[in-house]
Formats: C-alpha cells, structure tokens, sequence
C-alpha cells in the first residue's frame, strides 16, 4: 500500500477516494491537535503575566481587590504572592 493521498498503477477508484478520505480526517486532526496546543499555550502565558504582574503591583503596595480586579487573580491567589 502506498502513502495516503497518493495513488498507485495497481490502486482502483474506491481505495484511493478512501486513502484521500483517510489522508484529510489524519491530517484535519493534526491541525486541531495543533490549534489546541497553541491556545492553551496562549492561556498558560496569560496566566504567568498576570501572576507576574500581580506580583510586582502587590510589591508596589496596591491594593489587593484592585490587583484582583485588573488580573482576574482570585484575591487568595494574590495572597499568596
């Protein structure tokens, strides 16, 4: 059998529309795998700037519920900073 997508001398019509077939579900769940990934790569990023961020404006004396309310921090969260 060859690569799926491709076609071969001895391949009829049916195997190589099912090879196609095989080939786009395959790769269709590589890109959402991948889109997936990314975004929660995205989330985890956001989470370690507001968690930074909250940091250094509880360093700066700010208030805790403001912290809260610019990060979206739970108030305990920030507590333990």
């Amino acid at each position: 059998m060859c690569m799926p997508g491709t076609a071969s001398p001895n391949m009829d019509r049916a195997e190589y529309e099912e090879s196609l077939k095989v080939f786009w579900i395959f790769s269709n769940v590589l890109s959402t795998a991948e889109r997936k990934g990314r975004a929660e790569e995205r989330v985890e990023g956001e989470r370690e700037t507001n968690l930074r961020n909250a940091k250094n404006l509880k360093a700066l004396g700010v208030d805790v519920k403001a912290i809260s309310k610019v990060t979206g921090l739970a108030k305990k969260e920030i507590d333990g900073l």
